[in-house]
C-alpha cells in the first residue's frame, strides 16, 4: 500500500505567477584574483599562530624533562631497599607532556 499526495498546483513555482510576484534570480559574482594585501594579512596571522604553537610545543618538552629530572634526583632508596619516589614532579611532568603532545596534534 502506497500514498500519493495529488495536488493541482505545479511543484515549481512560476516566475511570473500574480500570487507571489517577479521572481529574482541570485547574483553570481565574477573570480576575481584575490587581494595580496588581504593574503599577505592572513598569512602574517596564521604564521603568528604557528609561532605560537611551536613555543607551546618546546616549553612543554622542556618543562617535561626537567620534571622528570626533579623526580629522578628527589627519589631515592631507604635501608630496606624501598624506593621512594616523589610523585608531584612526575604529575608536572605528564601535565607539561599532555601539553606538548596538545599543540602537535592541533599543528
Amino acid at each position: 500500500m502506497s500514498l500519493t499526495l495529488v495536488t493541482s498546483a505545479p511543484s515549481t513555482p512560476d516566475h511570473t505567477s500574480p500570487e507571489t510576484g517577479p521572481q529574482t534570480q541570485p547574483q553570481t559574482q565574477s573570480m576575481s584574483p584575490p587581494d595580496p594585501d588581504t593574503l599577505a594579512e592572513k598569512n602574517r596571522q596564521e604564521e603568528q599562530v604557528l609561532k605560537k604553537r611551536f613555543i607551546g610545543m618546546v616549553l612543554g618538552l622542556v618543562f617535561a624533562h626537567v620534571y622528570v629530572a626533579l623526580a629522578l634526583a628527589y627519589s631515592y632508596m631507604d635501608d630496606h631497599n624501598h624506593l621512594h619516589t616523589c610523585w608531584l614532579p612526575l604529575l608536572g611532568a605528564f601535565i607539561c607532556g599532555m601539553i606538548f603532545v596538545f599543540h602537535v596534534s592541533i599543528s
